[in-house]
């Protein structure tokens, strides 16, 4: 996976990367540099305080939600739940990428010239790099993916960015492959995020001007505030990789219940592949939880001597990319001593000085990602499983039911018939498989990219289009919605939930638009405009809610028609799209003993005459 990324670099692309960064220091916000056909947009870091903790966020690590209208992608589609990044960098952001700016009409520019672009930084200028990249991503590569150049990301000493649903939204749209960050062995700030900000606060900003290589301290050397400085960056670096490694091995539960009593741990996760350099080689890792624990245990010394050093080297490192970049050169990237870090790889750890715990550490991370793709194998074993099973309710129980004129959904909720018991034992036995899934979809026991595979959206959207009426069904077969509540506000398995996001943000993703959520249970909220209106939202989706048409139905029957009206006719205007893309089985609703059929007959007389179902149920 290493490689993946770095295959779309050369050494001509880092050098030009590390020139524009460089240059980025004397401007301000950005420059655009162009060398060999490609467009390098470079950003000037900031060595402030304020630039790494944004002034008024009262979080302990500056972070902040970032807006799904801006960034549909950045979200864990199942979980709905938006990532996080740090406020003061998206800040930088979105000065840049208003549609009045410069930075803006640079990057049309390009696009419109097809040209190759490397968004690129130092430091704080790589996070801002980082950010953009997305920017570029959402506005540009997912609209028009066979038009749009892909871009590159190339940063240096740069700081994490995002949190955990970050990195896999990344992973997941296929984006991962674009980030490429340079890291010195001890540079200290791709470990700054990791820290609290009341751990560091007080000798931040002494350090922060050590670290910035364009001014010349007016401070006498300090010795003790860089050593503790340095010192609490790496005890909460330490504490972070030691909750995340056991997590990773299934020892954390006591371990995170008792940390978390007393202290909140950062959300921050490295995201894309991060290639650390030592004296003899680079080492490309592209697993998080790899990156994470040797941003913790590269930094170890071999004695008290060396201990002593290395604050004041941490510093050095983060001043060492031109020394680093120097011997790449112009030699194609490919063809250096890159080493892509793997289970068995003794040297590249022993050069990067990771002792035997610290090991144990990146093995168990890289055994993770396996078992993630174990995992994954084992699901898809199971796919011919759930075909046979969705076949013989399409094609064997849902005729027969027919035959009877009242359709499978009503012969299920009366369940006479021995098929009737066969469907049941079906459903149940795919519940299983689907919860299965769903249980390991959010405990991130797959791998990031599952979520969006195709193949396994549509299988997914399969089954709930077919198998859900049936739970709806059974729901109001034994009167649950008289106990627990409506069927969409308290009876839908999260299992038709999370394959309804699935197919949602496959559909909307090339507009760049956010999939929406469960429709009926917004509906009551009057706050969605026009019935025209609703109607015109949910045509370029496929209508995604037919499954839940039944509960609709279900909660209609027996209210006052004045009650309701409105919930009426957005139902019937929105049944024609479902019926088209095949959300909703016409055959089956409009036959003569169905619940619907019946349900609509009790309607007023002048509603009846005015309906676009008039015709068919004539």
């Amino acid at each position: 996976m290493a490689f993946e990324a770095l295959t779309g670099i050369n050494g001509d692309h880092i050098t030009n990367s590390w020139i524009a960064s460089k240059r980025a220091y004397q401007t301000e916000p950005f420059i655009r540099y162009e060398a060999g056909g490609t467009v390098y947009f470079s950003f000037r870091p900031s060595f402030t305080a304020e630039a790494y903790f944004a002034t008024g966020n009262k979080s302990p690590f500056g972070e902040i939600k970032m807006n799904r209208v801006e960034f549909p992608c950045m979200r864990s589609i199942g979980n709905d739940v938006d990532a996080t990044v740090n406020e003061a960098f998206l800040k930088n952001l979105q000065v840049l990428i208003a549609p009045t700016t410069s930075f803006h009409d640079s990057v049309k520019s390009a696009v419109d010239r097809r040209q190759q672009i490397v968004f690129t930084g130092h430091s704080l200028g790589g996070a801002t790099a980082i950010l953009a990249t997305v920017w570029y991503l959402e506005k540009y590569l997912i609209r028009s993916p066979n038009d749009v150049p892909e871009p590159r990301c190339v940063t240096f000493g740069a700081p994490l960015v995002g949190d955990y649903i970050f990195k896999h939204a990344l992973g997941r749209e296929d984006w991962s492959r674009f980030f490429v960050n340079f890291v010195t062995r001890f540079d200290i700030v791709p470990r700054i995020m990791l820290s609290r900000k009341a751990s560091i606060e007080q000798t931040m900003p002494y350090v922060l001007e050590q670290l910035d290589p364009t001014r010349v301290s007016t401070q006498e050397s300090n010795e003790r505030t860089i050593a503790e400085f340095y010192k609490k960056v790496m005890k909460d670096t330490s504490t972070v990789a030691l909750q995340a490694v056991n997590q990773l091995i299934g020892n954390g539960e006591a371990f995170l219940e008792t940390l978390s009593s007393f202290l909140e741990l950062s959300p921050y996760k490295p995201a894309g592949t991060f290639v650390f350099s030592t004296e003899k080689r680079l080492v490309a890792v592209s697993n998080s939880d790899a990156i994470l624990q040797m941003l913790s245990y590269t930094c170890q010394s071999k004695d008290d001597q060396e201990l002593s050093l290395i604050p004041f080297q941490s510093i050095r490192d983060h001043h060492g990319y031109e020394q680093l970049v120097q011997s790449i050169g112009n030699k194609l990237f490919n063809h250096l001593n890159i080493h892509n870090l793997s289970l068995d790889d003794e040297n590249s750890l022993n050069d990067l000085g990771v002792s035997t715990r610290g090991r144990q550490c990146v093995r168990a991370a890289l055994e993770a990602e396996k078992q993630r793709v174990e995992n994954q194998k084992k699901i898809e074993a199971k796919r011919g499983k759930i075909e046979e099973k969705l076949t013989w309710i399409e094609k064997e129980y849902k005729p027969k039911c027919q035959a009877h004129k009242n359709g499978y959904y009503d012969s299920f909720k009366v369940s006479n018939e021995e098929n009737d018991f066969k469907a049941n034992v079906k459903r149940a036995e795919l519940a299983g498989i689907f919860d299965e899934v769903l249980g390991l979809v959010k405990k991130g026991q797959l791998p990031d990219g599952f979520e969006a595979s195709k193949n396994w959206v549509d299988l997914a959207t399969s089954y709930r289009r077919l198998i859900e009426p049936l739970d709806i069904s059974n729901y109001h077969r034994h009167l649950k919605n008289e106990d627990t509540g409506p069927y969409m506000l308290r009876g839908r398995p999260n299992r038709y939930i999370y394959a309804q996001r699935g197919h949602e943000h496959q559909i909307f993703k090339p507009y760049g638009m956010v999939g929406k959520d469960v429709f009926w249970s917004k509906v009551n909220d009057f706050n969605l405009g026009s019935l025209p209106q609703m109607q015109e939202i949910l045509k370029i989706s496929g209508s995604e809610c037919g499954s839940c048409f039944w509960a609709e139905v279900e909660e209609l029957k027996g209210k006052p028609y004045e009650e309701v009206e409105v919930r009426v006719k957005t139902l019937e205007g929105l049944l024609d799209g479902w019926i088209q893309h095949e959300e909703v089985d016409k055959k089956e609703i409009f036959l003569e003993g169905s619940t619907f059929r019946k349900w609509w007959n009790t309607l007023p007389d002048n509603h009846k005459l005015f309906s676009p179902l008039r015709e068919l149920m004539m």
